[in-house]
């Protein structure tokens, strides 16, 4: 554990090893505790602070009772976390944690493990309106944050790919958002949300990011959206006329029986899933643990399947990889607690059709669940299709 996170994704915070946020002076002692973060790969010199903190002759001497204040702010923290060695300084980074300096090396990693953690530390800009008035430091922090900008753009898209590639429109939906809050201008990410937006049954929502699309081409390029755009604008039109209702949406999407089988190990939690499933017209067999899951699977034919992460005797990423590797390809929703970017990542990477973190709240588990079940009957229709030369 760090003695020393600081937090350059948004505002600025800088937390002990208690969990205390520490209070820090003025705005020169806080640029330097940025610029200490962000180079804290290499040993900085006084001299380079002073070109970018002050001017005048006296420069040194002001950085040097800068760094003093900075020792003050860090007062309770072992003397370690700040290294002086008189004409440099620097943060140990055996003992500081930066969130900036753990994105740079996600930022083209190609694993969703890497792309999933880099997200979840973009919390915003870096040091989103964060200005000290000194010139030469803020045009600098300037440029660092277009960079890190354009590093999220990276990031945000390849997880869109990649979770539209598992067909988890929800998850994508929120990416899709997250990359547009970064660069609204962006037309081809407004139809890949209409289209996402579409898929989950919301022509209306579809129709909306429509009109802020066109609206935000005609105010920053002067141009109306493209043809392909308004193809997809001619479906959400005809699909608002085919809009279920509402309440239409947290009810099963066929009319036959749909089986499903949900694994969870808490009591509460599975009764309160359960309710949510049969009021909405669902057959749910519940167990508890990994072992009996699979033997309800060899029994019998679900048409999806609800794991819980952390269950006894074989967790559920373990289970869904034991039915992969026998060629059963019901698909699974998977639940968890557990906090952090990696279940989610994995759960993704073996191709769950979907991960939702509990609690789970009726209004998103069945929503999710239709649309699973619709694209699983789409798909069963296409190959039908094709069986019968059709």
């Amino acid at each position: 554990m760090p003695l020393l996170s600081v937090r350059l994704f948004g505002e600025l915070a800088a937390t002990d090893y208690r969990g205390n946020t520490l209070a820090i002076g003025n705005k020169r002692t806080q640029a330097l505790i940025v610029y200490l973060a962000l180079r804290i790969d290499g040993e900085v010199s006084l001299e380079e602070i002073s070109r970018l903190l002050f001017t005048g002759d006296d420069a040194i001497a002001g950085v040097r009772g800068i760094v003093r204040d900075l020792q003050y702010v860090f007062r309770f923290l072992p003397p370690d976390v700040l290294i002086d060695g008189g004409d440099l300084v620097r943060f140990n980074p055996a003992a500081v944690s930066v969130d900036a300096r753990r994105f740079s090396p996600l930022i083209n990693a190609t694993s969703i493990n890497a792309t999933r953690e880099a997200a979840e530390l973009y919390r915003g800009n870096l040091l989103e309106g964060f200005i000290t008035g000194i010139g030469a430091f803020d045009d600098w922090i300037a440029n660092e944050r277009l960079e890190y900008w354009r590093g999220a753009i990276t990031v945000f898209g390849r997880l869109l790919a990649a979770q539209i590639s598992a067909g988890w429109w929800e998850a994508a939906v929120d990416t899709a958002s997250r990359l547009l809050s970064l660069d609204p201008t962006q037309e081809v990410v407004h139809r890949t949300l209409m289209r996402l937006q579409l898929e989950q049954g919301r022509p209306d929502a579809a129709l909306r990011r429509y009109q802020e699309c066109s609206d935000i081409l005609r105010r920053e390029f002067a141009r109306e959206p493209t043809a392909e755009t308004m193809q997809l604008y001619e479906e959400i039109l005809g699909a608002l006329k085919a809009t279920p209702a509402p309440r239409e949406v947290l009810r099963k999407p066929v009319d036959r029986p749909v089986l499903i089988l949900l694994v969870e190990d808490d009591l509460v939690s599975s009764a309160l899933i359960e309710g949510f499933l049969t009021d909405a017209g669902y057959e749910v067999i519940g167990v508890a643990d990994g072992a009996d899951a699979l033997m309800e699977i060899s029994r019998r034919k679900f048409d999806l399947l609800i794991l819980d992460i952390n269950i006894p005797t074989l967790n559920g990423l373990r289970l869904f990889e034991i039915m992969i590797q026998k060629g059963i390809e019901t698909p699974a929703i998977f639940i968890t607690g557990i906090a952090g970017a990696e279940v989610e990542a994995r759960s993704l990477e073996i191709g769950a059709s979907d991960f939702l973190r509990k609690p789970i709240r009726r209004e998103v588990l069945l929503p999710r669940i239709r649309t699973i079940l619709q694209r699983k009957e789409r798909s069963s229709g296409r190959h039908r299709a094709v069986q019968n030369g059709e």
